[in-house]
């Protein structure tokens, strides 16, 4: 027989020298092949050591400049790393940035991920090497800033509908998991605030509804998810957006609400996702008198940062400001002075979105003036190292204190986002949430053989239709968001040859076109007409005369395709209202 060697070398090479106890390298020992074993061996040992030697970031090591700069998360154009957030993140060491389509920054999920790398690679580079917050709104419904090839669910108001929190729980557990994939390490949800203003522009179908029990369950219940997944949450938008008439992305809305009315509405969500470890809350540009008679937005006010949230509802994590730029600040203090203003009152975070008129030389602006204000003494050091702890803590928790190489994620996307599982459960949320509020004269399900015409309002520059199943046979007409005479008069001459209409509004509420549209049909067929509320449902106790009325909660395709399958009866129609009609 030949020769016999160990396991691994070939015939005539000699046997390893064992250096660590019960390791043996299968490797020809020449003095070179050893200096340069002992020379790995030797850093395989240290690397240990190496690593206690290089101390965590905290606020005795950072530098003013550095400090100020953790407390900015702002966003950028463009989908790769330009030089302005490369400037921003090495000469103004901000401590975070948020994704916007808007501003370019997703084209397709492969180059998220490699974004996202990227940017925590230039923090990797700076002196500090804190890592970065990397946020994006990520709802659910309508307001979701990663939206091809991810895994969309429909509306929180939706799944308040389902009566089932563990949608609410599969909601979280399926975005934290894809974002993660992405590099995405912060969302700006759940939305905690309590809808009870069937006017509000910005809100409605965003909030869990107009119960605040309710709306509390399924806040907690999202936060101990995202919180056991390790993505770093933010119910929003405190003290309460929900019973506001005005957008406070074009002007300050003002509560004018009691102390007792805000306990009982409105401060009950905010206090379960409190206690369920919320690491971060994000403010309201929203005045509430009775909190600071003083008439300011609650996100410059230390009575409502400091003394309401911190003191009352005893919360210790970040506080991160809504977008600067909106209107409620930008129209007022400005946006500059607002970040001063916003630092002083308590906000750990100071957030700068893709507003409409606003550019990133601003969040350069806004970096100068917190560095000025800190060397004048008016925001004082104790205020900015108190908000720097809190962040590099977050961070310290979560994960990313440390920026570091990420490995090239693009393999995972295929097999951990929008994936058959997840979709299905967005699927099955959907499918609980769909609510038929009445049905006179039991129009629906539809039948083999009758003559249907949609009436379909045009809204977006998507066309969510798509992902609607019309009967065989069925016309679809299509309508302006604000369809003019023409588009009435071409509703009534289809409506006339059709056995059933059935027409689809989207916060009709606030667009009387699309009522007058709505009207007209009904009094054309008193009988035969099924109104959907795409948007809110609201729109349902505007024409209590239909005789058939259903709710969706919001156009997503897992909306439209659980709509099409309970208008065609394949399932019931089991949601409930989640909140009162006027």
């Amino acid at each position: 027989m030949g020769s016999s060697a160990p396991h691994g070398l070939k015939p005539g090479h000699k046997p390893g020298i064992p250096l660590l106890p019960g390791l043996v390298y299968a490797i020809p020992m020449t003095p070179r092949h050893l200096a340069a074993l002992l020379s790995v061996t030797v850093l395989l040992l240290l690397a240990p050591i190496l690593s206690l030697a290089q101390p965590e970031p905290s606020p005795a090591s950072l530098s003013l400049e550095e400090k100020i700069g953790q407390m900015l998360m702002v966003a950028f154009k463009g989908p790769a790393v330009s030089p302005e957030i490369r400037e921003m993140i090495a000469k103004r060491h901000i401590g975070g940035v948020i994704l916007y389509s808007s501003w370019g920054n997703v084209e397709n999920l492969r180059q998220v991920a490699a974004l996202t790398a990227a940017l925590q690679a230039e923090a990797a580079a700076t002196p500090s090497g804190v890592g970065l917050f990397v946020g994006v709104d990520h709802e659910g419904g309508p307001v979701m800033r990663l939206r091809e090839g991810v895994t969309v669910f429909p509306s929180q108001m939706a799944v308040a509908a389902t009566g089932n929190r563990e949608h609410a729980r599969a909601m979280a557990r399926v975005s934290a998991s894809e974002l993660a994939v992405l590099g995405v390490n912060m969302t700006f949800s759940p939305v905690a605030d309590v809808n009870s203003n069937p006017d509000n522009p910005i809100i409605n179908i965003r909030s869990f509804g107009s119960d605040p029990n309710v709306a509390s369950r399924l806040a907690a219940a999202m936060t101990e998810e995202f919180v056991r997944a390790r993505m770093l949450c933010t119910p929003k938008h405190f003290p309460g957006h929900g019973d506001t008439g005005v957008d406070s992305h074009m002007g300050l809305p003002v509560s004018e609400h009691d102390r007792n009315r805000l306990e009982r509405v409105d401060f009950p969500p905010f206090r379960a996702a409190i206690q369920a470890k919320a690491p971060a809350v994000m403010t309201a540009h929203v005045a509430v008198p009775v909190l600071d008679p003083s008439g300011l937005p609650s996100t410059l006010s230390s009575r409502v940062l400091e003394g309401t949230l911190r003191k009352e509802l005893r919360f210790e994590g970040l506080v991160i400001t809504d977008s600067l730029g909106m209107g409620a600040l930008s129209k007022g203090v400005g946006t500059v002075r607002a970040a001063v203003l916003a630092a002083k009152a308590g906000a750990d975070v100071l957030l700068f979105g893709a507003d409409i008129g606003h550019e990133p030389p601003e969040q350069a602006e806004a970096y100068e003036a917190l560095l000025a204000a800190a060397r004048s003494g008016e925001l004082p050091m104790a205020r900015i190292d108190q908000a720097v702890e809190r962040i590099l803590a977050a961070k310290k928790a979560y994960g990313i204190l440390q920026a570091k190489a990420v490995p090239d994620r693009a393999a995972l996307i295929p097999y951990r986002v929008g994936i058959p599982d997840n979709i299905q459960a967005a699927l099955a949320a959907a499918q609980d949430s769909i609510t038929l509020r009445h049905d006179r004269t039991k129009l629906l399900p539809f039948r083999r053989g009758e003559r249907i015409l949609v009436v379909w309002p045009e809204r977006t520059a998507f066309d969510p239709v798509a992902s609607l199943t019309l009967p065989e046979g069925a016309q679809l007409l299509r309508t302006p968001r604000e369809p003019s005479a023409q588009d009435l008069q071409n509703a009534v001459e289809a409506a006339l040859k059709a056995d059933k209409v059935a027409v689809f509004t989207y916060d009709a509420i606030r667009n009387p076109a699309q009522r007058n549209l709505v009207n007209t049909l009904l009094s054309m067929k008193p009988q035969s007409l099924i109104h959907v509320a795409l948007g809110g449902p609201y729109d349902l106790a505007l024409f209590p005369q239909a005789p058939a009325g259903v709710a969706t909660y919001g156009d997503v395709p897992v909306s439209l395709e659980a709509l099409s399958k309970a208008l065609a009866g394949s399932i019931p129609l089991t949601g409930r209202l989640p909140v009162r009609l006027p």
